[in-house]
């Protein structure tokens, strides 16, 4: 059933997501875990520029290494790891949180080697394997809330289920289908994945540009929606 929505949804993204969407997409780091939790933790909250500016402080300021082992992430204290981070954003705290970003990486590190995540690889295999396992762990450290946990996976190029702005997103553009209104209802966060795949390989794009191109939009819808609640 989830195939036959296919069309559907396909039709409706002309609608739903801006031009240039599938160039939008950041590549991220595959090959290396450290660059990709880093990243992951800023892109949430900062423009793509500002994200590439920090990817960069840390590759300068590691020559040799190839970023690709937690374990000596975790390893650096958080005050050495702010001034690798840059000047700009080191010291910076997390948006609403009172805690820094570094300090939020640095958790993230230690916690996923003690679960036996240490490499790119690592973290591409937990996060299909062992979703909510991992989720559950990074959600438990204070700073880091559901859109930080999407991009590291994002950056890592790790798929996961799309969180309820996503989904409630999809939902309202199939909406407009009265036979197919009581299918789309119960559709959970794992078929809504499974029907962003398929739309995916549907329009010749991969997977991980739609969903960062249906993320960025359910964002900006939430974010609109909590404005108009405050006024």
């Amino acid at each position: 059933m989830v195939e036959d929505l296919v069309p559907n949804l396909r039709a409706a993204l002309g609608g739903i997501l801006p031009a240039g969407w599938r160039d939008a997409a950041p590549w991220g780091y595959p090959a290396q875990s450290e660059l990709a939790l880093i990243t992951g933790v800023f892109a949430s909250q900062l423009p793509e520029q500002a994200v590439g500016d920090i990817a960069d402080s840390v590759m300068r300021r590691r020559p040799g290494s190839s970023l690709d082992n937690l374990v000596e992430l975790a390893a650096i204290d958080p005050v050495d790891l702010r001034s690798i981070l840059g000047d700009r954003w080191g010291d910076s705290t997390v948006l609403g949180v009172p805690r820094r970003r570094a300090d939020v990486i640095h958790e993230a590190a230690r916690l996923l080697t003690h679960s036996g995540v240490r490499s790119a690889f690592d973290m591409q295999d937990a996060i299909r394997t062992r979703t909510d396992e991992v989720a559950k762990l990074l959600l438990s450290i204070r700073g880091l809330g559901p859109g930080t946990w999407a991009s590291i996976a994002f950056m890592v190029h790790a798929p996961i289920p799309p969180n309820d702005d996503v989904v409630a997103l999809v939902k309202d553009s199939l909406a407009g289908s009265a036979e197919d209104a009581e299918v789309v209802d119960a559709m959970d966060r794992s078929a809504i994945g499974d029907l962003i795949r398929r739309t995916a390989h549907r329009l010749g794009s991969d997977e991980r540009v739609l969903s960062y191109g249906l993320h960025r939009v359910a964002d900006e819808r939430a974010r609109n929606a909590g404005m108009f609640i405050a006024k």
